[in-house]
C-alpha cells in the first residue's frame, strides 16, 4: 500500500511521516531522526522505534541495552531467538519481568536461573550439570560414576578426578579450586602434599587428616583394637610434626594436637612440661606467631594452657582429657547430639568400651552442670577454618552454557513483524491526516505474542 501511494505521500501524510515511509520502503530507518514523527508515546511512534532499533541492531549491532530489552519483549520470540543466536543481544536485554523473562534469562544469562527456574523450564541438562558440581562440592564423589549431560569442561574435570582416585595424588591445578577440596579429600585421603608450596590446601588437608586419625584412634580404643589405635595415633603424630612449623594456623593446630598426645597417657611431670612448651608462644622464625591467630584460636589456646597447668598441679589418672573426642562429636556438641552418639556406641561396644563411653557421658554432664573441676582440652583450635569450604559451592550455575532455543525458525511474517507494524502506523497516520476513520483492528494497541509465545 505504501509503495503504491509513494507519489502522493507528501499530500497524504502529516509532516515527517513521508520521510519515514520512504525510509521504510528503502529499509533504512537510520535516514530519519529517531524522535521525528508523531507525538512521543503514540502507538505509531512506538512502532517506528521498534522497527528502527531492530534494523539498526541487525545491520550494525549498535543499540543501547534498554532498547534491546524492549525488542526482546515485543518481537516474535523466534525472531528474538535469531537475534540471540547471531550474538546481537547483550545479557542486559533480559526483560525485568513478564512471561519471557525466565526463557530469555536461560538463553542470555543462564547462570542466574535458580533451581526453581530450572524446574519450571524443564531444563534437565543444566539440572544435571549443577547437581554434578554441587555433589562434588559436598564431597560426594559417587557423582563421577553417574555423570551425564556434562559440559566439555566438566567432562575433563571428571576425567582428571578419576586420575586422582586411581593415582592417589592431587595435582596443583585441582587443589587450587577450593570448592573441590572435599572431593579431593575423599578421592585421595592419604595423598602427599607439599605444605610449603600449597599452604592453603595443604594445611586444610593435613589438619583434617590428623584430626580424623585422632578420632578414629579413640574409636579403635573403645573397640579394644589398641594396635590399630596406636597406628592411627602414629599417623596423626607424623602429620602434626610435618605441619607444626608451617606459617599458617595449621601449624598451631599441629602443635595443639601434639600437646594433646603428650598428655593423653602422661606418666610423669615431664609430659606436662613438654606439652606446655609445645603450645607456648613462639618467637620469630618458629612458625606463625600466636598474635597472628584469629581471636577464637588465641582464646582456645590459652584455655588449653590453663587445662594443662591444672592437670599438672592435680593429676587424676581417671581424668578424660577430652570426653567429646571419645564419643566422636565436636567440642561442646549439643546434649541431644552427644547423647545420641553415646547411645549408639553403648549398643556397639563390649563391657570395657561401654564403661569408657559412660565415663565420657558423665564427664560431659558434669561440665554442662558446671561441676567439672577441669574443662576439656579443646581440639581443634579453629573448627570453622577446617570445615568444608563454601567458596564456589553456592555459585553452582557458574559457567552454565546458554539453553538451546526452543522455537522453530521464524516465518517470513514474523521476520517482517517490526516492519509491518511500522507501516501500519504510517498508514493510520495517513488516514487520520485526510479525515478517514482509522481501522482499530488493523492497529491494536498492544503487540500480540508470536506463534511461539
Amino acid at each position: 500500500m505504501l509503495a503504491e501511494a509513494a507519489a502522493a505521500m507528501e499530500a497524504l501524510l502529516p509532516p515527517g511521516h513521508a520521510a519515514r515511509a520512504r525510509a521504510l520502503l528503502a529499509d533504512a530507518p537510520g535516514q530519519v531522526a529517531a524522535d521525528y514523527g508523531s507525538a512521543p508515546g503514540s502507538s505509531a511512534d512506538d512502532a517506528w522505534q521498534v522497527y528502527a532499533h531492530y534494523v539498526r541492531l541487525t545491520q550494525y549491532g549498535r543499540v543501547p541495552a534498554e532498547d534491546q530489552q524492549r525488542l526482546a519483549q515485543l518481537l516474535p520470540l523466534p525472531v528474538v531467538d535469531d537475534l540471540i543466536d547471531d550474538g546481537h543481544l547483550v545479557p542486559r536485554a533480559v526483560p525485568e519481568d513478564g512471561d519471557r523473562r525466565l526463557y530469555l534469562q536461560a538463553r542470555l544469562t543462564p547462570s542466574q536461573v535458580d533451581t526453581e527456574g530450572l524446574l519450571r523450564l524443564g531444563w534437565a541438562q543444566e539440572q544435571a550439570r549443577r547437581e554434578f558440581r554441587l555433589r562434588l562440592a559436598r564431597g560426594d564423589v559417587a557423582v563421577l560414576d553417574e555423570a551425564r549431560g556434562l559440559t566439555d569442561e566438566q567432562l575433563k574435570l571428571a576425567a582428571d578426578l578419576a586420575k586422582v582416585r586411581a593415582a592417589g595424588r592431587i595435582p596443583a591445578e585441582l587443589s587450587a579450586m577450593k570448592w573441590l577440596w572435599p572431593a579431593l579429600e575423599r578421592l585421595a585421603p592419604q595423598a602427599p602434599v607439599n605444605l610449603r608450596r600449597d599452604k592453603a590446601f595443604g594445611s586444610w588437608f593435613v589438619v583434617r587428616r590428623m584430626h580424623r586419625a585422632l578420632r578414629a584412634a579413640h574409636r579403635e580404643q573403645l573397640l579394644n583394637d589398641h594396635r590399630r589405635a596406636d597406628s592411627l595415633l602414629k599417623h596423626a603424630r607424623n602429620d602434626a610434626n610435618a605441619l607444626r612449623e608451617i606459617w599458617t594456623p595449621g601449624g598451631w593446630e599441629a602443635k595443639n594436637l601434639l600437646a594433646y598426645l603428650l598428655v593423653l597417657n602422661a606418666t610423669g611431670e615431664e609430659s606436662y612440661d613438654e606439652a606446655l612448651e609445645m603450645i607456648s608462644p613462639v618467637a620469630e622464625g618458629g612458625g606463625l606467631r600466636e598474635d597472628q591467630l584469629p581471636g577464637t584460636g588465641r582464646t582456645r589456646l590459652e584455655h588449653n594452657r590453663t587445662v594443662l597447668r591444672q592437670l599438672q598441679r592435680h593429676r587424676d589418672d581417671d581424668h578424660l582429657l577430652n570426653p567429646y573426642l571419645i564419643l566422636g562429636v565436636a567440642d561442646g556438641a549439643p546434649t541431644e547430639v552427644w547423647k545420641e552418639k553415646w547411645r549408639a556406641l553403648r549398643r556397639a561396644l563390649d563391657d570395657d568400651g561401654e564403661a569408657a563411653v559412660n565415663q565420657a557421658k558423665d564427664a560431659i554432664q558434669s561440665l554442662e552442670r558446671g561441676r567439672a573441676v577441669v574443662e576439656p582440652f579443646l581440639v581443634p583450635l579453629l573448627p570453622p577454618r577446617w570445615a568444608n569450604p563454601t567458596a564456589g559451592a553456592a555459585a553452582t550455575g557458574a559457567g552454565a552454557p546458554p539453553m538451546p532455543r526452543r522455537t522453530a525458525a521464524p516465518t517470513q511474517q514474523e521476520r517482517d513483524y517490526a516492519r509491518d507494524r511500522a507501516a501500519r502506523g504510517i498508514i493510520r497516520a495517513a488516514c487520520q491526516n485526510v479525515g478517514l476513520p482509522a481501522d482499530a483492528a488493523a492497529f491494536p494497541a498492544s503487540f500480540p505474542e508470536s506463534s511461539n509465545q
